[in-house]
């Protein structure tokens, strides 16, 4: 009885020869295809993968989006969201293939009997699969054998307390089609493989043959790949059979270690240009000195980041240096005098006159002694510290000028949130935020985050406080909550384009030099664009959470937070039973 070998190959879209859709529908023409015979390649599916992912997570996404207070939270464009992050792959492919090109002649009547078959498999993939959405799906007649390429979106449906009720996982996707994890190390990843290719040995049964045990597992290779591997072989042949080997091998084996040697260098550069445009994770830290030790470093060594909110971006080909340099972090040693001046800041911001902050000074453990010079020490200090001594705005004469320019400075936004209210003006949220910021600031212990490290502390030099009055401003010019909105969705738009510019270049294997430029070109574009729209959703989500009164709570909320966690390495913390 005539038999078949069978071949399942599943692989990913973001491992390297692992998905190629524009190879699959033929927008480039390899080195192994038939050109000629192209036409005869038989297309079941081709759907645009952008288009696959509005159809089957379009409502999803918008019920997901309708929940969510914080504009930053909420998902634009889910394929991109999914294709830029790391937990899940945006799509999968498996290649199926009957027999192999050795027992394979075009046109003859094995190569017709896998061409059937194949059709057989593909008819029911779908009907077996119902949590696998197939966007395209080609069968290639063009090359030494027949076989299938078919891509899939993998999604869960049912619904889960956070998060989308129906979203991508090939793991979720698996366990709902009845494929559970089992012991003995089968997951159930490979118990799906296995009952496919069940499926593709019942095929050959019902069409009469049997199945030709290969014993080979290979991994997803190039063409290039396959060719070298095939002539080692044939080369170990030659030197099992024969002690000496001939002109024409050794100019064979030259041929093939050159090919070898041009692989390499062209998986070099397939290397290279995968540093150069991997996409970006994010970094967090409880700490803010380590944050900026961080960032100083990767400023010092040229290394491009983004800030955010808690932390910053940087290419994933760059993780393994950003980690190096976080283990290289010494928390600084304080020392009395950093301690006495950040403690006179603080008090610095309440106090009503110098006196009531000498006595502030004094309930928090400091001696005072008051002659010809102020001196004061802490009671687990060695020797008493001018302070003058501490530079010259810790003077008696600076310090009684900032408290007094802090009260005029309270005063102030005082009377203009008693006008606000009294007028119902744009602004009357934002001035009142302002107030309770400053009325919480000491007594919650918020993180003072300076606009100018060379000089202290005070309402003009705090950065929170420096983002409302931009707000604040930017209400005064004429801004409001739909303009922003509408600017952050503009934005959003803008960014999705910019995004899949660079993704069409992305996806070119060989680029050529003017390619190359033109994909420079469109990120320099996407990052102004992203750094653009983080400044307008930052503002966004600030005028939103003041208008709905929750901005100071949810400071307090978030330094309550860092207190209470323990720092985890690499970019991560842990907060109760909740990962970022």
């Amino acid at each position: 009885m005539v038999k078949f070998s069978i071949s399942f190959t599943l692989g990913k879209a973001g491992s390297p020869h692992g998905a190629n859709v524009a190879h699959n529908n033929r927008q480039f023409i390899a080195p192994n295809i038939r050109p000629g015979y192209t036409m005869q390649n038989v297309i079941f599916k081709a759907q645009p993968v952008e288009k696959a992912y509005e159809e089957l997570f379009g409502e999803a996404i918008w019920e997901y989006n309708e929940k969510q207070k914080r504009p930053t939270r909420r998902i634009a464009d889910y394929y991109s969201h999914i294709a830029n992050g790391h937990r899940e792959e945006p799509f999968y492919e498996v290649v199926v293939q009957f027999g192999d090109s050795k027992s394979m002649v075009y046109g003859g009547a094995l190569w017709n009997e896998a061409r059937t078959m194949l059709y057989e498999y593909m008819e029911d993939f779908e009907a077996r699969n119902p949590n696998l959405h197939v966007f395209n799906a080609v069968m290639h007649l063009d090359e030494a054998s027949p076989h299938l390429h078919i891509d899939f979106i993998p999604f869960y449906t049912k619904e889960r307390q956070r998060g989308l009720k129906k979203g991508v996982s090939m793991r979720a996707a698996m366990i709902e089609q009845g494929f559970a994890p089992q012991h003995g190390g089968k997951n159930q990843l490979v118990l799906w493989e296995e009952s496919e290719r069940k499926i593709m040995e019942m095929i050959l049964h019902r069409n009469g043959y049997e199945r030709d045990e290969k014993d080979a597992h290979n991994p997803h290779l190039t063409v290039e790949e396959y060719k070298t591997v095939q002539d080692t072989k044939r080369l170990e042949t030659v030197l099992k059979q024969s002690r000496t080997i001939s002109a024409s091998d050794m100019q064979a084996e030259a041929v093939r270690r050159m090919k070898s040697e041009l692989n390499a260098l062209h998986q070099t550069v397939s290397t290279l240009e995968e540093q150069k445009y991997s996409p970006y994770k994010s970094f967090f830290y409880a700490s803010d000195d380590k944050l900026n030790f961080v960032m100083q470093q990767l400023t010092a060594e040229q290394i491009p980041y983004h800030e955010t909110e808690n932390g910053f971006e940087a290419q994933e080909c760059y993780a393994q240096r950003i980690r190096e340099i976080e283990r290289s972090y010494k928390v600084p040693r304080t020392t009395a005098r950093d301690r006495l001046r950040d403690d006179i800041d603080r008090y610095a911001l309440t106090a009503k006159s110098f006196k009531e902050l000498l006595q502030m000074l004094n309930h928090a453990g400091y001696g005072i002694k008051i002659v010809k010079y102020i001196s004061v020490k802490h009671w687990d200090g060695e020797r008493y510290i001018r302070l003058k001594s501490l530079g010259e705005f810790y003077t008696e004469r600076a310090l009684r000028n900032r408290i007094a320019n802090r009260m005029k400075y309270e005063h102030q936004i005082e009377a203009q949130a008693e006008e606000a209210k009294k007028n119902n003006a744009p602004n009357k949220a934002v001035l009142m935020t302002m107030l309770q910021y400053m009325e919480v600031f000491v007594p919650y212990g918020l993180p003072a985050r300076k606009l100018r490290q060379d000089r202290p502390l005070t309402w003009v030099n705090d950065a929170e406080l420096n983002k409302i009055s931009a707000l604040n401003a930017a209400l005064n010019k004429g801004e409001t909550l739909d303009s922003m909105r509408r600017w952050f969705t503009e934005l959003t738009e803008s960014e999705r384009e910019a995004a899949q510019t660079v993704d069409q270049y992305v996806r070119i294997t060989r680029r050529t030099p003017e390619e190359n430029e033109k994909l420079d070109a469109a990120r320099a574009q996407h990052n102004e664009i992203c750094a653009k729209l983080k400044e307008a959703s930052e503002m966004l989500d600030m005028a939103e959470r003041i208008a709905a009164g929750t901005y100071v709570q949810d400071l307090i909320d978030q330094e309550n937070e860092k207190k209470f966690s323990a720092s985890i390495p690499n970019g991560y913390y842990n907060a109760g039973t909740r990962k970022r």
